[in-house]
C-alpha cells in the first residue's frame, strides 16, 4: 500500500494490523461483506460471504488509526 498521511494532523502513518485472538490461535482482523446472520452453532453465519483482511495504519504523532479492507478471500462452506 502507498504511504499515508494522517487526516487529523497530516503526520506520517505506519502500516500494521489489529489482531484477533481466537481459541488457541491469533489472526488478522477480517471484514465480512453483508449484514450478520445469527447461527445457533457458530454464533454468526459466514458461509460463502466475501471477506477482506483489514490493514490498519497508525499515525506516528497523534495515534489515530485508519482501517482498510485489503486482501479479498472467501469463507469456506464449513465456516
Amino acid at each position: 500500500m502507498a504511504q499515508h498521511s494522517c487526516p487529523k494532523c497530516q503526520s506520517s502513518m505506519k502500516e500494521g494490523f489489529v489482531i484477533d485472538h481466537t481459541y488457541g490461535s491469533r489472526g488478522v482482523s477480517t471484514w465480512i461483506e453483508g449484514a450478520p446472520e445469527k447461527s445457533i452453532w457458530v454464533g454468526v453465519k459466514l458461509s460463502g460471504k466475501k471477506t477482506f483482511e483489514v490493514a490498519t495504519w497508525r499515525c506516528t504523532r497523534c495515534g489515530y488509526l485508519e482501517n482498510y479492507a485489503t486482501t479479498e478471500g472467501k469463507v469456506s462452506a464449513w465456516s
